[in-house]
């Protein structure tokens, strides 16, 4: 589905807002590729968005800028400008073609009445159709209060007010907007209130959730290496994909490299809900936290990455550790892939998880830096008792063996993945290389890493004859 509400602003304090009562209705463009012209930011532009929020912390030339390049790539595009109460106000909004202004200091409620009322209007004025604000299975938002504004309110309640300014938008048969005291949203007009937006009955999913059987401990991986570029997602993509094979639907992957993952990438999703959704307070709840996840038809649940490093860094350690025990509590296998290095957040994914894999290439320094990091966690108390290590891309003319590797590491090596082209291949059509290419020298190893972690997925057919 396309996010029908796009938002291009500077502030993140807003944008956080925003997302937490849109969720997945919402996309957005950084303020930083305003800089580059209104053109860089239509580039940036996914799907088709019905309404874009403009500011705050925007000038009149950029408000102006974007507002005409993006109504003319996407015509129909119902334009709000958020902004607060100020003398050139008026001047705005008789330049610019406006449906609405809203102040960034508003409440969740003007918020919500606002945007139902531009929701409204498109659906009435055929600029959009209804399935476009329905929520969506997997995501968070499906059960917020938008929809249910945008369903429920009555005609009576949308706001009838008269700017004081007098700032109005043109009179085109487009949507007036009004402007009160600072603080307080920009009223609707000319919205047929009466038109809800019906919501479907959701459809049944093709999957669900098994019981958990009491008499088998659930299991909480960590795949972890002390540098970035070891090969540490596909590893965590496979041993989840492999899983998946011995516990159809009970194993979950969870993206915690909060500021760069990729897995949604690699795997080719369009996540409606992301590890930002599923660490919120309202994702305690079991049932919203289950609206979080992604399905991947190989069997097994993805916890999307946070869609910006920026919202990524403002995941409180402590969340995230409450959302591992939530996840042991719901999947037989949870495999959390991690942020490079041992900052805050790897720490106490390490705190709460029953196994860990440890992935280094086969270079000096990488290895090194394994040792590093395996006596510092041992220092800290936090090596899991069960955890094994992983050399990754190893090759015969690299200089050095994996008895080499060994001594450098001080540990012995559980499996040593062969590079192999397969891996790109596979990541490149987004699809683990388990399920690509199955005979593929990397593909093995990878097997033989999962069997050690659970016996039961050994592959048991039989050998084609030759």
């Amino acid at each position: 589905m396309n996010a029908p509400f796009l938002l291009v602003g500077r502030s993140v304090e807003f944008e956080l807002r925003l997302r937490e009562l849109l969720g997945a209705r919402l996309s957005t463009v950084p303020g930083a590729f305003v800089t580059f012209g209104a053109d860089a930011v239509a580039e940036q532009v996914e799907g088709s968005p019905k309404a874009v929020l403009l500011g705050p912390v925007l000038n009149f030339d950029e408000t102006h800028a974007l507002a005409e390049t993006l109504t003319e790539r996407h015509p129909g595009l119902a334009v709000v400008v958020v902004r607060e109460q100020r003398s050139d106000l008026e001047d705005w909004v008789d330049e610019l073609r406006l449906h609405a202004v809203v102040s960034p200091l508003a409440s969740d409620d003007e918020l919500k009445e606002v945007l139902g009322g531009v929701a409204r209007w498109l659906v009435t004025n055929e600029l959009a159709a209804a399935d476009d604000f329905r929520p969506v299975r997997h995501s968070v938002d499906a059960t917020s209060a938008f929809e249910e504004y945008i369903a429920e309110v009555e005609p009576e309640t949308a706001p009838e007010t008269e700017p004081e300014s007098g700032a109005r938008a043109e009179d085109d048969g487009e949507l007036e907007s009004s402007a009160d005291t600072e603080g307080d949203s920009i009223g609707v007009d000319g919205v047929d209130a009466s038109e809800s937006i019906e919501e479907p009955e959701p459809a049944a999913p093709e999957w669900e959730f098994p019981p958990l059987d009491a008499a088998r401990p659930t299991e909480a991986i960590a795949v972890v290496a002390p540098k970035g570029g070891q090969g540490k997602t596909t590893i965590a993509i496979n041993l989840a994909a492999g899983l998946a094979k011995a516990a159809p639907n009970s194993v979950v992957l969870v993206d915690a490299d909060l500021q760069f993952g990729d897995i949604t990438a690699a795997l080719d999703l369009a996540p409606e809900g992301t590890i930002v959704d599923a660490t919120s307070e309202v994702a305690a709840d079991e049932l919203i936290l289950k609206t979080t996840l992604t399905h991947h038809k190989g069997d097994f649940f993805v916890v999307a990455s946070a869609p910006s490093p920026e919202l990524g860094d403002r995941i409180a350690p402590q969340a995230l550790g409450r959302l591992i025990e939530q996840l042991r509590g719901i999947f037989r296998y949870v495999v959390i892939d991690t942020t490079p290095g041992l900052g805050e957040h790897s720490l106490v994914v390490l705190e709460h998880v029953t196994d860990a894999v440890f992935v280094s290439n086969l270079g000096v320094p990488a290895l090194r830096a394994l040792r590093t990091e395996l006596e510092l966690l041992r220092t800290l108390g936090l090596l899991p008792v069960n955890r094994r290590v992983v050399v990754n891309q190893t090759e015969k003319n690299a200089g050095l063996t994996v008895k080499d590797a060994e001594q450098i590491i001080g540990a012995p090596v559980d499996v040593d993945v062969p590079r192999s082209t397969a891996v790109l291949l596979a990541s490149n059509k987004g699809v683990p290389l388990l399920d690509d290419d199955p005979r593929d020298p990397a593909a093995r190893a990878l097997r033989a890493l999962v069997t050690r972690i659970a016996p039961e997925a050994a592959d048991t057919r039989t050998r084609r004859r030759r």
